[in-house]
């Protein structure tokens, strides 16, 4: 096997990227979701937005020419808008079949935080189909509630609002400081 390499998007992948998602989305979906529900929300859930894709949050792994996955954040929410200052969220995360369960989207998930906190992201939101609810708790993320995600007017999935801390954090102090104390 060929050493794995972690880079950034490039066009030429988005192809690749878009097989991938189609086919690490439907194996894994299979397990929370009903079939006509997964095959009306893959193909909504698969097809990436190419402003996103190509603007440098975005990384694939591969081995030789074998694209084992791909991750990405965002600070533009699923919705839209543009997240307040020190947020963003996770966009895509999907592991090739052969390669699920070999650590590879843990590896992936360290790398994607590890550049947002390089960029000053400090919350880092993800809206998580629910079979990917255990991968994500596992790799750092707290479950804020469940959702209903709308992928088009007649597709909604549900799905859980999960954040992740990252980066550091403000220091609490556990007793009020009065004025002209010493510590």
């Amino acid at each position: 096997m060929s050493e794995v390499l972690i880079r950034p998007v490039f066009p030429a992948d988005h192809a690749a990227i878009s097989d991938l998602l189609h086919a690490a989305y439907a194996r894994q979906m299979r397990s929370a979701y009903p079939e006509t529900l997964t095959r009306a929300a893959l193909p909504l859930l698969t097809r990436p937005v190419p402003s996103l894709l190509f603007g440098g949050r975005y990384v694939l792994a591969e081995a030789g020419d074998e694209v084992l996955g791909i991750a990405g954040w965002s600070d533009i929410s699923p919705f839209g808008r543009t997240c307040p200052p020190g947020q963003a969220h996770l966009r895509h995360l999907a592991v090739a079949p052969a390669w699920q369960g070999r650590g590879m989207g843990r590896l992936l998930m360290a790398h994607l935080v590890a550049m947002a906190d390089r960029a000053g992201v400090r919350h880092l939101h993800c809206l998580c189909p629910l079979n990917a609810v255990p991968f994500c708790s596992a790799t750092g993320f707290d479950m804020l509630g469940e959702v209903f995600l709308s992928l088009s007017p007649d597709v909604s999935l549900p799905a859980a609002q999960m954040r992740r801390d990252i980066g550091p954090q403000p220091v609490h102090c556990p007793l009020p400081i009065e004025a002209g104390a010493t510590l």
